[in-house]
């Protein structure tokens, strides 16, 4: 399917006018081809219309260039004031989205710093949003969610080598491994072959994951709705805390660990986690 392009961000929009819209949100560095194309052909023939999009400084979406690299060591000890954005803006900018192309209420699914910006959609939208699924997240509360010491290390200095993709996802075996370093090259193929030069970009987001407030306070506020939360126990970026707080805070939520679980969604997890999400959903439409 060619790609769209709103005034502020690159989409694809799959399955039949009318029906109910989920929108899967993708993570830090994260662009709309890391979604399986089974997973979204799986919520199609469910009924469901799908969209999946680049957020701002990602993928083929708007880049803030101009912002240049954020200081993530003083924006993380509290200077909050020196990110280019929030999550809040990256919120705004999917609500722009739905309103450029005429969608009112939505299921939302969101990976790491993509759950993270449903949340914040959640609170800002509550009225249009029918279900939500936080995978790999956090609330921002402080003491949950922290990477581990190996995690922040590939973050903070990357090694071209061993991607922080490939140490956060815990690979269990050499085709995992292979699939999420096929995915990496795919995704820095397609950045260049739109003529995108930006290696900041994923530290701008990383700056607006640090510098937004806590949300488990407004989360908790909240009338429940249709909710599962979905965690690896043993997550290295996001520690499975996050989770757990997540599940805390979001009434009338279920949550769905995973034992052998990374900071990742291999193909071996979606035999369980796939029919989970669309229960989810569906109870949305009741």
């Amino acid at each position: 399917m060619p790609e769209h392009a709103t005034t502020q961000l690159c989409y694809e929009l799959y399955g039949a006018a009318g029906d109910p819209v989920v929108v899967m949100i993708h993570g830090l560095g994260g662009q709309l081809i890391d979604w399986p194309d089974w997973a979204i052909n799986y919520f199609v023939n469910a009924g469901f219309r799908v969209l999946v999009y680049d957020q701002r400084d990602s993928g083929r979406s708007p880049r803030l260039i101009e912002a240049g690299v954020p200081d993530v060591l003083s924006i993380s000890i509290g200077r909050r004031e020196l990110a280019p954005y929030t999550l809040a803006d990256m919120a705004d900018d999917l609500v722009q989205l739905l309103e450029d192309l005429g969608i009112g209420r939505v299921h939302l699914v969101g990976v790491s710093m993509g759950a993270m910006v449903a949340q914040q959609f959640l609170i800002a939208q509550p009225d249009r949003v029918r279900s939500i699924v936080s995978m790999l997240g956090t609330t921002g509360r402080a003491g949950v969610g922290q990477p581990s010491e190996l995690a922040l290390a590939a973050l903070l200095n990357p090694n071209p080598e061993e991607p922080l993709e490939v140490v956060v996802a815990r690979p269990r075996s050499l085709a995992q491994r292979q699939a999420v370093a096929s995915r990496i090259q795919r995704g820095k193929q397609r950045i260049r072959d739109a003529g995108i030069d930006d290696p900041y970009g994923s530290a701008r987001q990383l700056a607006a994951i640090l510098a937004s407030p806590d949300r488990s306070t407004a989360l908790a506020s909240l009338d429940g709705l249709p909710a599962l939360v979905v965690h690896g126990v043993i997550d290295p970026l996001v520690h499975v805390s996050g989770g757990f707080d997540t599940f805390r805070v979001l009434r009338a939520s279920r949550l769905l660990l995973f034992a052998e679980l990374g900071h990742d969604l291999p193909a071996w997890c979606w035999d369980r986690l796939a029919p989970e999400l669309l229960a989810t959903i569906v109870q949305g439409e009741e």
